[in-house]
């Protein structure tokens, strides 16, 4: 089933004439674009797209079947232009009036956006918001095999980083060749890649700087490709040189701290019970209190979307989540352990997507 029949779906069963959809991840899921600002789909499935002049010919471009429109406030349209005099809210209130569209729908707007939107429509709107994002959470056949294909060109990627390493390179010079490697596949970076090495490791979220590589450093790499819109992510941490008895205890613990997590992932067992498996497992081994994020999240358009896995997540694991296992273990002034790996929740556990071998000897 298409994105579209499934948000018109959701459309028909909560009795509405029209949805409209914001944020760009959002309007992305709906059109195969991010260069609308809103995008409405009618109960009678046709889809209307609201672009920028300034995103008006990429809207137009990008969007599938459907009719894509400008707003504008001064304009003398080109020939290839269909503009809506106003802005946003003004050309949404006029293309819904024109569509005797009365029961709405709304995703993603905040509620001081809902707020106003409603007032400039004169009637109340529906937050299906919620809804939505349990549509996105469960990934179809074509937004696998896109994803399926951004994380082998990030483990490409991983591959080229580690052959990267000698003694002297610098962080910024290992993220140069990640980038190049992805560019060269056609793709994107699903987010700035993390390269840490020495005591930078001990930064859940590093920025790569002219830090030189050091025989004994651990090196943490968390990467990640985007292909047609959808994300990979996968982090590694690796000893250059032998490791010492300290670092095999944190590896050893990590290790089988996402061991542990990754057994309890099913459909239907809560988000925070997968969380507890890691911590429980790192308290084991006297390290939880340096384990200081998350287990894991979603992975789909965003890098980050829901389920969220910690320790406060409610949300419930279902058929075709993506989601990723990553516990760490932090140490300031001497670095940090780190092994994330995207999986698919299935009938009965879970997929593997991310294969990379975890041998931290590089």
């Amino acid at each position: 089933m298409s994105r579209r029949k499934r948000v018109l779906e959701l459309v028909e069963s909560k009795g509405l004439d029209a949805v409209i959809v914001l944020s760009q991840s959002n309007i992305y899921y709906l059109t195969s674009s991010d260069a609308p600002s809103a995008a409405v789909l009618l109960r009678d499935g046709k889809l209307v797209a609201l672009a920028s002049r300034l995103e008006y010919l990429r809207a137009l471009e990008e969007v599938g079947e459907g009719e894509v429109y400008a707003y504008a406030k001064f304009f003398e349209p080109s020939e290839y232009e269909k503009i809506i005099a106003g802005d946003l809210h003004d050309a949404l209130a006029s293309l819904l009036k024109q569509e005797d569209a009365r029961s709405l729908g709304v995703v993603g707007a905040s509620l001081e956006a809902r707020q106003k939107l409603s007032e400039k429509l004169g009637r109340e709107l529906v937050d299906i918001t919620k809804e939505f994002a349990m549509l996105r959470r469960s990934k179809d056949p074509e937004e696998l095999r896109l994803m399926k294909q951004a994380v082998a060109i990030a483990e490409e990627a991983m591959r080229a980083a580690v052959d990267s390493l000698e003694r002297g390179v610098t962080e910024v010079e290992v993220l140069t060749r990640v980038l190049s490697v992805i560019a060269r596949r056609g793709a994107l970076p699903s987010f700035t890649p993390i390269i840490a090495f020495g005591e930078h490791s001990a930064h859940p979220h590093a920025k790569p700087s002219a830090r030189e590589l050091r025989e004994g450093d651990l090196v943490k790499l968390d990467l990640g490709a985007k292909v047609g819109g959808y994300c990979s992510d996968i982090t590694r941490t690796f000893v250059y040189g032998a490791p010492s008895s300290k670092q095999e205890r944190l590896f050893k613990a990590v290790l089988k701290a996402q061991q542990r997590a990754l057994e309890a992932v099913a459909r239907g067992v809560q988000a925070k019970q997968v969380f507890f498996k890691a911590y429980d497992a790192l308290k084991e081994e006297g390290l939880h209190m340096y384990f200081n994020h998350g287990l894991g999240h979603g992975v789909g358009i965003d890098i980050h979307e829901a389920p969220a896995l910690n320790s406060e997540s409610d949300e419930v694991l279902v058929d075709n989540d993506v989601v990723t296992v990553e516990p760490g273990v932090y140490l300031a002034g001497y670095g940090g352990v780190r092994i994330e790996d995207m999986v698919l929740v299935v009938e009965g556990g879970y997929e593997e997507l991310t294969r990379f071998a975890k041998d931290p000897v590089i």
